[in-house]
């Protein structure tokens, strides 16, 4: 039995007894003895999930640590390419050589494109014209207003959800 079906006949059963009721001991009995095959088909079918969100949270983590580990190795590959080739340049700009060609490469120094670099020294001298200013909702504040029971407009608390634990 899946843990559909388990959950659909359980509270099929549930439903049975808010409508009708029990009117005999012996339909009493075999009731308690149904629940009692279904708890324990939920109980096992219970036992079984979470091994299986154990087993892929393991396998969750192991992969984030090695994904990680392949990151770090990546980047520090990347670091050191760059640190090399910002000594070539320097070396080429040093000899005055702007080109180099080689049996594999063509390395040459050239002026970067894109847009001129800007520099802005000191942000307070900038006229206002050039002054961006994002409003920002201060979440706390509302979250403390509406927590004292004040109406914020436009806001309101969310009820809480729930969560699985397995330990």
């Amino acid at each position: 039995m899946n843990l559909y079906q388990i959950t659909s006949e359980l509270q099929a059963v549930i439903d049975g007894i808010l409508e009708g009721g029990i009117d005999s001991p012996e339909a009493q009995q075999a009731l308690d003895e149904h629940l009692a095959g279904l708890d324990e088909a939920l109980d096992q079918k219970a036992e079984d999930y979470a091994a299986v969100i154990m087993s892929l949270q393991a396998r969750s983590d192991a992969r984030a640590a090695e994904a990680k580990r392949i990151r770090e190795l990546a980047n520090a590959d990347a670091t050191v390419a760059q640190r090399l080739k910002e000594r070539l340049k320097q070396a080429m700009e040093t000899t005055g050589r702007a080109r180099i060609d080689t049996t594999r490469f063509r390395l040459t120094v050239a002026n970067n494109g894109g847009k001129q670099p800007m520099l802005i020294e000191d942000a307070s001298a900038v006229p206002v014209e050039f002054i961006v200013q994002v409003p920002e909702v201060d979440k706390d504040a509302v979250r403390a207003a509406l927590e004292a029971g004040r109406p914020v407009p436009g806001c309101t608390l969310a009820p809480r959800g729930t969560s699985l634990r397995i330990k």
